[in-house]
C-alpha cells in the first residue's frame, strides 16, 4: 500500500503500522522541508574569472 493509497482510503494507520520502524534519509528530509517552507539554502554567488580580457 502506498501513501497515497491509505490516504485516499482512510487507512493511514495500517500504512504507519506497516512502515514502523522504517528511517530515512535525515538530509534529504530536511532540504525538501526547507524547500517546501522557502527557507532554502540561498545558491553560492558566482566567482567572478580571473584576468578577464573582455
Amino acid at each position: 500500500m502506498t501513501l497515497r493509497e491509505a490516504i485516499e482510503q482512510k487507512r493511514l494507520d495500517q500504512f504507519i503500522a506497516e512502515h514502523e520502524g522504517e528511517t530515512g534519509d535525515a538530509g534529504v528530509f530536511d532540504a525538501t522541508l526547507r524547500s517546501m517552507t522557502g527557507t532554502s539554502k540561498e545558491a553560492p554567488e558566482a566567482s567572478t574569472p580571473d584576468d578577464c580580457d573582455d
